[in-house]
């Protein structure tokens, strides 16, 4: 195989830093999310962990 048979034509390769920013998707219109039971549980869970973390966090300061 020959080097005039390869096709040495390489993709253009733009840095994500030199890139022009993509357009974002946002319409006024959209409205609220709409969410599965299941998905609502599992914020309200996180919720709960959180503030538990940030209740025992604060109970340590106190503490010392």
């Amino acid at each position: 195989m020959s080097d005039a048979t390869l096709d040495l034509r390489l993709p253009r390769i733009v840095h994500p830093l030199d890139d022009l920013p993509e357009e974002k998707l946002y319409h006024s219109g959209l409205g609220r999310m709409t969410l599965t039971p299941a998905v609502r549980l599992s914020l309200f869970a996180l919720r709960g962990y959180l503030g538990l973390m940030i209740l025992l966090v604060a109970w340590r300061v106190i503490g010392l």
